[in-house]
């Protein structure tokens, strides 16, 4: 279960520090686990720590598109629409052609009332998908990951 996920990782952090696991810290799928939870304020919490950790120690390059596309989410689940599109164009910089992040940018452009470009950009978003530009983790052939868009 997630709460089990986040007190192994615990466990781990406290044996190794935060370490990378497949290009992504403990407190990245202990984040991502509080998102599952719906406990969207504490995945923001620690998406935007872990983000700064990475930033600081490691460099700009060190932070993932994935980690900015889940603190996107976490920030789009609470309604903070303009914060999220913020990080959304974050992972967007590092994969352009993102697909699932194009679309949740273009729900939230929508919300905010900017028709014309979420309608834009989630055309573009269907192109990116029907090319297979979405969450490209190694494990996506074995199944969908968390927000991953179903068209």
């Amino acid at each position: 279960t997630y709460r089990d996920a986040i007190n192994d990782f615990e466990d781990c952090k406290k044996r190794n520090g935060n370490n990378i696991v497949m290009d992504h810290s403990y407190n990245f799928y202990i984040a991502l686990s509080y998102l599952q939870l719906h406990k969207f304020k504490k995945a923001e919490e620690i998406f935007k720590k872990d983000i700064e950790f990475l930033r600081t120690t490691k460099g700009d390059d060190w932070v993932h598109h994935l980690d900015l596309f889940y603190c996107g989410i976490s920030l789009f689940e609470q309604k903070k629409y303009n914060e999220a599109i913020k990080i959304f164009d974050l992972s967007l910089n590092k994969y352009p052609e993102f697909s699932d992040v194009q679309y949740y940018k273009a729900i939230a452009l929508n919300i905010l009332g900017n028709e014309s470009q979420a309608l834009e950009l989630l055309t573009s978003a269907k192109i990116n998908a029907d090319k297979g530009l979405t969450i490209n983790e190694d494990n996506v052939i074995y199944e969908k990951y968390p927000y991953q868009v179903r068209w």
